[in-house]
């Protein structure tokens, strides 16, 4: 088990799966508290749930439950598509009893909660996406991807090779060796009321621990996110029953608009709250706004 963290009520532990794989999972907010599942981005760990305020989480009385993605932080790594990938969060769900529940996943955790929630309807109650990350597989949705991300495309795109290991290996190491300096390039295109918020030494704080604990074993979490986002979704998004519900910033040029609503387009039940002006950063700065849809209060 892992050492608890944080404040008295925060559970930070690692659960066995059937498959004899660990699966790390952190829980904070009131123990009595309606629980969430948060899917974090990449490359980042069940830490990076941290970003939302504890007081935002007693205040619509939520236990917010993250699980470390297969390869990330504590939990072993696991090769595969989304649907193999992202049944450790059944395995979380399964050891703490919890049956149905809402989601909340940010950029990359995007795709992984659509899978999910079309793979098991009658558990997944309800979606929040933020800033989500869509399959980057028609170029046509892409053309507000940064140059750096669209030059990675073809290499993803190609598969898993020594040269794409030792790329993701170097990334890893400069991001272990200075996380800040690491995510500048992207960071520069920020919105200045994003770059604000992201000067706060608790945002810094919070992001680095998520992000070191994220890539601290291995690359393996990382690439696989990798090798999946150029792939289609491996499921009908007609299955998604739940209700969605997606923030997203009307810049945003990590994770392009236009390729999310591309998938949206094929949900039933679904809202966009986009957020003029803003860009990758946006929706955190509204957590109330992010919970409070995923209690179904909008």
């Amino acid at each position: 088990m892992l050492a608890h963290m944080g404040a008295a009520d925060d559970v930070d532990e690692v659960v066995t799966g059937a498959d004899g794989r660990r699966v790390g999972y952190l829980a904070r907010g009131p123990r009595a508290g309606r629980p969430v599942l948060y899917l974090h981005g990449a490359p980042g760990s069940r830490r990076e749930q941290r970003i939302l305020p504890d007081q935002v989480l007693r205040r619509f009385g939520v236990r917010l439950v993250s699980v470390d993605r297969a390869g990330y932080g504590a939990t072993d790594p696991l090769p595969g598509g989304r649907p193999t990938r992202v049944r450790d969060v059944l395995t979380v769900c399964d050891a703490l009893g919890i049956d149905g529940f809402p989601l909340v996943a940010v950029s990359s955790g995007g795709s992984y909660a659509i899978t999910l929630a079309a793979l098991e309807p009658d558990r997944v109650d309800r979606v929040v996406l933020s800033s989500a990350q869509m399959p980057y597989d028609d170029d046509n949705a892409l053309g507000d991807l940064q140059p750096d991300q669209r030059s990675e495309l073809a290499a993803l795109r190609a598969g898993r090779s020594p040269d794409l290991e030792r790329e993701y290996e170097e990334a890893r190491s400069a991001l272990l060796a200075d996380v800040l300096d690491g995510m500048a390039g992207p960071m520069a295109t920020l919105s200045r009321r994003e770059q604000d918020w992201f000067a706060q030494p608790w945002v810094q704080q919070v992001l680095v621990e998520d992000v070191e604990e994220g890539v601290r074993a291995s690359i393996e979490g990382y690439l696989e996110d990798g090798l999946s986002v150029v792939r289609p979704l491996e499921v009908d998004v007609t299955s998604v029953r739940a209700p969605v519900r997606a923030v997203h910033g009307s810049i945003d040029d990590w994770e392009p608009l236009d390729n999310l609503r591309r998938t949206l387009a094929g949900l039933a039940d679904v809202q966009l709250f986009v957020l003029d002006g803003l860009n990758h950063f946006g929706p955190l700065l509204y957590p109330d706004l992010l919970v409070s849809l995923a209690v179904g209060d909008r």
